[in-house]
């Protein structure tokens, strides 16, 4: 029993320097909240469907260099669209409807669009001291406007929930929140584009674990909940190249986050101090798209690199694999009418051990 309470005693201790100091996060397998251990791995896949999904709609258009022309959606010169989908950091370029005319359906005014849309995203860790499963859901409402064919900008907000059953301590973690997203593209040239993306969101979050106890009941409920806030600014240079019917996009992107949350006390538990957690991840993204008409299906691969992942240690002596980089497998179809452009996107993470992640979205776009 002493040597219990020393070792609970110890990993509390540390857990409270190394959240600040360290690159890895200590923790008593079942013995802790759990945010300690889903915040390593939640932070980056809460910000990733937010961002992905705005650049979708972020990008004037032209079409590559080879085909000499402007082109026209639904009376917009606005018709790119990346995989709209979750963790999606590629941005597309329409192949348009059939208006070669280039003409502005708004009278020569800059084009304007709304938007919205919906994602969820399921996550699961499957090593026994840090297990947990669960998914996270996100509408986003947006509105942009393309000046001079050569700068976006726009603004979105969104409500977003996480529900996730934390199985290494028999409880459960509830979160939700709105955020709000202000962004901007150039559009330097035909092939190349730059976009920059910010966003800030607050949260409230509602979580319980259970203990053992040696009189009856035999287990006890603690409960406890506190309010944070994220923030995160994501930039990315885009390349697309047209092969008759087909597309190559390749897109370089850097994607900083951070979290800060609040100290919070469990009723008759574990008293847990302010904390801040920050995340910088390199992505590099090759997706190839075949058209016809007014519709597209593409498939594509990122690679993600977490620099200064943030790893849980555990009081143990098996550890979690804490791997930093993996691929993000993406497939979907695109529609792009007169006035409306659709995309529908399936998304699955590779190359990770003991994390399973898998997605699907939805983006409807109409112009004004």
């Amino acid at each position: 029993m002493l040597q219990k309470i020393f070792r609970s005693i110890l990993g509390c201790a540390l857990l409270s320097y190394g959240g600040a100091a360290l690159a890895f996060t200590l923790i008593v397998p079942g013995q802790e909240p759990g945010n300690t251990v889903t915040d390593s791995f939640t932070l980056q896949a809460q910000v990733q469907p937010i961002a992905g999904t705005i650049r979708s709609q972020i990008f004037g258009l032209r079409r590559p260099g080879s085909l000499k022309k402007v082109t026209q959606v639904g009376g917009m010169m606005l018709a790119a669209n990346d995989r709209s989908g979750t963790r999606s950091d590629v941005n597309y370029l329409a192949a348009a409807a059939n208006d070669p005319s280039g003409g502005s359906g708004s009278g020569g005014a800059d084009p304007q669009s709304v938007w919205i849309s919906s994602t969820y995203d399921s996550l699961q860790n499957t090593f026994s001291g840090t297990a947990f499963y669960g998914a996270s859901q996100n509408v986003l409402f947006g509105y942009d406007v393309t000046q001079s064919d050569r700068y976006v900008l726009g603004v979105a907000g969104g409500y977003e929930a996480d529900n996730f059953v934390t199985q290494f301590n028999s409880g459960n973690e509830k979160t939700d929140g709105y955020n709000l997203n202000p962004y901007f593209a150039w559009l330097i040239s035909d092939p190349w584009t730059l976009d920059v993306i910010g966003g800030y969101g607050k949260f409230n979050t509602n979580q319980s674990r259970a203990i053992g106890s040696a009189a009856p009941p035999a287990t006890t409920t603690l409960d406890s909940s506190f309010s944070s806030n994220r923030s995160f600014l994501s930039t990315n240079v885009t390349n697309i190249s047209a092969f008759g019917n087909w597309k190559l996009t390749s897109s370089l992107g850097y994607l900083w986050s951070k979290r800060n949350q609040d100290g919070y006390m469990e009723n008759g538990g574990l008293s847990v101090a302010a904390s801040s957690l920050a995340s910088r991840q390199y992505n590099l993204l090759e997706e190839a798209s075949y058209g016809r008409g007014n519709s597209e299906t593409f498939f594509g691969a990122r690679y993600e690199d977490v620099k200064g992942y943030q790893k849980i240690q555990l009081l143990a002596s098996q550890q979690p694999a804490n791997d930093p980089t993996s691929f993000l497998l993406t497939a979907g179809w695109r529609y792009f009418g007169k006035g409306l452009t659709a995309n529908f996107v399936f998304s699955g993470r590779v190359a990770q051990e003991q994390v399973h992640e898998h997605g699907i979205s939805m983006v409807l776009r109409v112009d004004l």
